[in-house]
């Protein structure tokens, strides 16, 4: 019974010293939060794009029965980037309303303090592509 303490005390010290720097290791995520929902499979496009940019530190999907939700992990914004950021393109031949969805996309991005403020940019052949600051 006295080793089994022992080995207790001992496996608690060592929990309580290395805590610490592990939490320090871990990517700093201030603020966790649904950007909305989306056709199915856009919600994944979008949230890849989006890690790939910059935007986001990390994101997740969880499909429902109207599409999928878009849940990101990000550094809150109160000022904008120094310069703008592409995020994602749309395509008209990938969503039905590509400024719609890019329109979407930004909005919610400012409503949730991911960036400051949005432009959806048109390109030839209907796409739009957000860029952010």
């Amino acid at each position: 019974m006295r080793s089994i303490t022992r080995g207790a005390v001992v496996a608690a010290a060592v929990a309580t010293v290395l805590a610490p720097a592990a939490a320090q290791a871990a990517p700093v995520t201030d603020s966790v939060g649904l950007l909305g929902t989306y056709g199915f499979g856009r919600a994944e496009v979008i949230g890849e794009a989006g890690l790939r940019s910059g935007a986001w530190q990390a994101y997740s999907v969880r499909s429902g029965y109207t599409g999928d939700d878009l849940l990101v992990g990000h550094p809150v914004r109160t000022s904008p980037l120094a310069a703008e950021t592409v995020v994602y393109t749309a395509a008209f031949n990938e969503v039905a309303d590509p400024q719609g969805e890019c329109r979407k996309v930004g909005a919610a991005g400012v409503a949730n303090r991911v960036w400051v403020s949005f432009r959806c940019r048109t390109g030839f052949v209907p796409s739009y592509t957000l860029l952010v600051r």
